[in-house]
């Protein structure tokens, strides 16, 4: 067993740099106890829209070099396994592009959302996503501006709290704490997610290049 229960995970992506690459974010929404239930297609739009609105918000500071392509739904069972007939997709309406006009930074470089339960420690107790096109600069300590931040944390917060006890959206959203191993399977636990916290020193994420080739400048040494 992977997961405690079957959860739904919710995927949102996009292009950048004219889709020269992509890149993609989620969360899970699901019980603490019980199994998820599939999203309604209304729900997953409606969810859409509010990441469009958080995305192209000029206080959300995402670079315009990045687009806003689709959103994804899926139930995972416990053994980790897609349950394909979930599957649900949303295309936004438009061209929905971040605000930022300068200050794009490389791909690989995002501000970090942690989203933590009321648990202090241990499985299920903290995740995190990561922000795409983070463009809202830096300053002399090495740190973005606390202004920026809390500014990207209140848009978070109202797309968290847009689809919370929504008719639509029949789950809540959650940390899917997964087993460490199958002999460990009892460990798998899922809990709510109450607070969010984003970080303001730009990290590091780890992402497949899709489309962005490397050219290379060669000096022939004396």
């Amino acid at each position: 067993m992977v997961y405690a229960h079957t959860v739904n995970r919710i995927t949102l992506s996009g292009t950048m740099f004219s889709g020269a690459e992509e890149w993609s974010t989620g969360f899970f929404l699901g019980q603490e106890g019980s199994d998820a239930q599939e999203i309604t297609q209304a729900g997953l739009d409606q969810i859409r829209d509010a990441w469009a609105a958080f995305f192209n918000h000029s206080f959300s500071y995402i670079s315009s070099s990045y687009r806003f392509t689709q959103a994804k739904s899926a139930l995972i069972d416990t053994t980790g396994h897609t349950i394909t007939s979930s599957v649900k997709y949303s295309y936004p309406t438009g061209n929905v592009i971040g605000s930022a006009l300068s200050g794009t930074l490389p791909p690989q470089c995002s501000l970090v959302v942690t989203l933590l339960s009321d648990r202090p420690r241990g499985i299920a107790s903290k995740g995190r996503m990561y922000l795409p096109g983070f463009a809202g600069g830096i300053t002399g300590s090495g740190k973005v501006d606390s202004g920026v931040i809390g500014g990207i944390a209140t848009n978070l917060k109202t797309f968290f709290d847009s689809f919370a006890n929504d008719a639509d959206v029949p789950d809540q959203l959650i940390l899917a704490g997964k087993a460490k191993s199958a002999l460990l399977a009892g460990t798998a636990q899922n809990d709510y997610v109450e607070t969010i916290r984003v970080g303001d020193v730009v990290d590091t994420q780890r992402r497949r290049r899709n489309g962005l080739a490397e050219a290379y400048t060669v000096k022939v040494l004396a």
